[in-house]
């Protein structure tokens, strides 16, 4: 946001050099990129008059200028605007000048056979609008020879700042000079409204409707008779180009240059194309159409906040005005709107709808639910004397449930430990009451306090620290040269927590040998045909192969599979992560309609192991894969993940696949690609994939990391092979053998699968190793056959398996 340095003197007299006002600007949270000095950017630029102009003789649509700056001889200026005139003032750009919007310097040159000692600008050229067409005309009285920056009262500093998201107080002058006042022990003086009302009253010529009150807890107006549509007053222009706002006409300039001193976005309506003389705040229709003021066709839907007169939308709320109620040059009397918006429905509307504008900027981030009466005051008071209106006798405001801000306390001890210095209690308590925080209660350990209605970002303990501290100032905060940490407890502290679960599952992966792919949010239809009948279509694609947003992450990874085979690497490991989208009308989303996952795609195919002098070469299968998943699994410290049978296969997995759950939810698949799928993307080679919904995943509660020794006694270790069905799962069974081997089984797994006409037909033979030991004692063989033979007759009784 850019801030003028003159402008912030009106509201807060200090007397301090820019670059001081930068660094407690930044000190006090608010980060200054840059100042522009914009007398330095006119040097060399003038006031200058053209005495005569004449066609160049070798060129039709270029002129020969005598131009003088009121001192010494005239020079001769060769210019190519159509709007050029004998008896005009004009800003001269002489040689040395350097041309703000281009960058290039001005030299005396020969254009076509006649030389050019200058140059006449035009306002594009001066960066101060876009208007390309002709050249600058200033007023008659715009004194001959002055400096063109003193001419626009640009001797002033700019800062650039860069304002942090939850700070909106701070998107004006007005919010700034009040930093500042608090910083340096001065009264913010906010511009005193006086206004001479008269004509009738307001409520005779428009009335409020207010129908989603949630979205607008408040709406306020005032109406201004008989003004004059023209341009405004120099200073005013010059306002507003010096914090890069081009200057359209007086009313339209009051509304912005209100916006920039106090930080509430206005609007102006033409009155008179206001039907039905009502304002109704309402829903879009879905599927309506609106053009806004930009001159672009927007398509709204039933959650977007409309301002609408008695027949029709006029504005976006909170977003941007209608075309069909825009100020002209024909306007007499004008309506002002100040409201005050929800920020979440500005925010969605505006990026639904692709605008960015002031208004929305600032209602998205939270504007002063108290500033809309003094905004509108302002405003209307200013087009009474600039515009020659009459202001109308009272204001139309409905305001049904007035916002209150919530009482927070702080405790100064805290305040103090938390900043790393001690702070007393006393100067504690003067930092917030400058920074306008109400005092509610206090005693020797803490203090309770109101935050201003401005101050949107201020909800508890914490927040009031951070103003103690930067109030105090950060830089007499001097840096410990020692922590202390505490590190007593079985599991570490958040303090020295590991990273988060999505960075470790890339560190396994990558430590496993894959491979990280990165693929497009959006596919072709066809592809997409494979997962949904109902996908997610883009209103305007790029194209018809990214046309839809993808309800699966396999397309653009089978065909990352494909082209890496065709280039004959055949034995890959891949990862993609990213978010799938699909269809859901009756979920809680951002965005109605529409359920975003973020989900995790990896897949292996080719060689297990590469051919050797003492080995053949394996060709990966599922055991290869469904290990990758509980090796995964246990890096991550990972608990209550299992796998089962699948009932119903989805569109993908080929008959070799099971389910991954956390307790009874399915967080992914795991198995063989489906042949059709395999033939449709045309692979050359088996793939074994794993499809996990992350988030749902990461639901699984985490081992507790804690030392454990290594016992001193010794291990007792047993097998036992079943004969079961051969639809039993081994891991069904051993669950059951967990369970009845009690804490002392510390180690269990398969050693052999067999099958075969000795076993039975429609049975296997399941071995398992298991492995018996305790940190305290030496086991004795009793207790381990007591253990066996609980395991062997529950084994029996909940499989039928017999022992061999």
């Amino acid at each position: 946001m850019l801030v003028s340095y003159q402008w912030l003197r009106d509201y807060v007299k200090i007397d301090v050099a820019q670059q001081e006002v930068a660094e407690a600007l930044t000190m006090l949270g608010f980060e200054v990129e840059e100042i522009q000095d914009l007398g330095k950017r006119f040097d060399k630029f003038v006031v200058g008059e053209v005495l005569r102009r004449e066609d160049h003789p070798d060129a039709d649509k270029l002129s020969v200028c005598e131009v003088t700056t009121g001192e010494g001889e005239s020079r001769t200026i060769i210019c190519g605007a159509p709007n050029v005139d004998a008896g005009q003032k004009v800003v001269v750009a002489l040689n040395g000048a350097v041309v703000p919007n281009g960058g290039f310097t001005i030299e005396k040159r020969k254009i076509r056979g006649v030389v050019s000692n200058g140059m006449i600008c035009s306002v594009a050229e001066l960066d101060f609008g876009e208007d390309a067409d002709g050249i600058w005309v200033l007023p008659e009285e715009a004194p001959l020879g002055m400096p063109f920056a003193s001419y626009i009262g640009a001797g002033d500093f700019v800062f650039d700042l860069s304002i942090t998201p939850n700070r909106a107080d701070s998107l004006s002058h007005i919010g700034i000079a009040r930093e500042l006042a608090a910083r340096y022990e001065k009264k913010l003086q906010r511009p005193e409204v006086k206004i001479k009302e008269g004509g009738g009253a307001a409520a005779d010529h428009i009335t409020l409707d207010i129908r989603q009150s949630d979205d607008c807890p408040r709406y306020a107006g005032r109406v201004v008779k008989g003004v004059k549509v023209a341009s405004s007053p120099d200073w005013l222009q010059n306002r507003l180009r010096a914090v890069g706002l081009r200057p359209r006409n007086n009313i339209v300039d009051i509304t912005n240059y209100v916006l920039m001193e106090c930080g509430h976005p206005l609007h102006a309506f033409d009155l008179n194309e206001i039907r039905g003389n009502k304002i109704i705040v309402r829903r879009a229709a879905e599927g309506a159409a609106f053009t806004t003021l930009d001159d672009k066709e927007r398509s709204l839907d039933d959650r977007m906040l409309m301002i609408c007169d008695g027949e029709r939308p006029v504005a976006v709320a909170g977003v941007m005005g209608g075309q069909n109620s825009e100020i002209a040059d024909s306007t007499t009397d004008v309506f002002i709107e100040s409201a005050y918006f929800d920020p979440a429905s500005v925010r969605r509307t505006a990026r639904k709808l692709g605008i960015s504008s002031d208004a929305s900027y600032r209602f998205e981030r939270g504007a002063d639910v108290e500033n809309v009466v003094y905004a509108v005051n302002r405003a209307a008071a200013l087009m009474a004397e600039i515009a020659g209106g009459q202001v109308l006798e009272g204001i139309v405001d409905a305001y049904p449930r007035p916002l209150e801000q919530q009482a927070v306390r702080m405790r100064f001890a805290r305040a103090s430990m938390i900043a790393g210095v001690d702070i007393p209690a006393a100067e504690q308590r003067d930092y917030l009451q400058r920074l306008n925080f109400e005092l509610v209660a206090e005693d020797a350990d803490s203090i309770t306090v109101r935050p201003p209605s401005y101050r949107v970002d201020i909800h508890q303990e914490i927040d009031l620290i951070e103003e103690v501290a930067r109030m105090y100032n950060y830089d007499n905060v001097k840096p410990a040269g020692s922590s202390r940490l505490p590190l007593h407890r079985d599991a570490a502290p958040d303090e020295l927590s590991v990273a988060s679960l999505r960075v470790k599952l890339r560190g396994y992966l990558r430590g496993a040998g894959f491979n990280e792919i990165i693929t497009p949010n959006q596919l072709d239809p066809a592809s997409a045909a494979h997962f949904t009948d109902n996908p997610v279509k883009l209103a305007n694609p790029l194209g018809e192969e990214l046309s839809i947003m993808r309800p699966s992450l396999l397309p653009a990874f089978l065909r990352v599979i494909r082209h890496n085979q065709r280039f004959g690497t055949r034995d890959l490991r891949l990862f993609d992560i990213g978010r799938t989208f699909s269809r859901d009308d009756e979920a809680d989303v951002f965005i109605r309609g529409i359920r975003e996952r973020y989900e995790l795609l990896f897949g292996i195919c080719g060689a297990a192991e590469s051919a050797h002098w003492d080995r053949q070469e394996r060709q990966v299968d599922f055991y290869d894969i469904k290990g990758h998943v509980e090796a995964m699994v246990e890096a991550l410290g990972l608990r209550k993940i299992s796998f089962a049978a699948l009932s119903e296969r989805p569109v993908f997995l080929g008959v070799e696949s099971q389910l991954i759950r956390h307790r009874k939810q399915i967080v992914g698949y795991v198995g063989n690609l489906a042949p059709d799928m395999a033939e449709a993307f045309d692979l050359e080679s088996p793939l074994w994939l794993c499809s996990l919904d992350l988030e749902a995943f990461f639901q699984a509660p985490r081992k507790t990391g804690r030392y454990e020794a290594i016992s001193a006694y010794p291990a007792v270790k047993r097998d036992l092979a079943f004969v079961l069905d051969t639809a039993t799962a081994a891991a069904e069974v051993e669950n059951v053998i967990r369970r009845q081997g009690g804490p002392t089984l510390q180690e269990l797994g398969v050693f052999d699968v067999f099958t075969g006409a000795a076993i039975g037909e429609g049975k296997k033979s399941v071995a398992f190793s298991l492995l018996f030991n305790s940190p305290k004692r030496t086991l004795q063989d009793e207790e381990v056959d007591q253990r066996i033979a609980a395991i062997v007759g529950a084994v029996q009784k909940q499989f039928g398996g017999e022992l061999r």
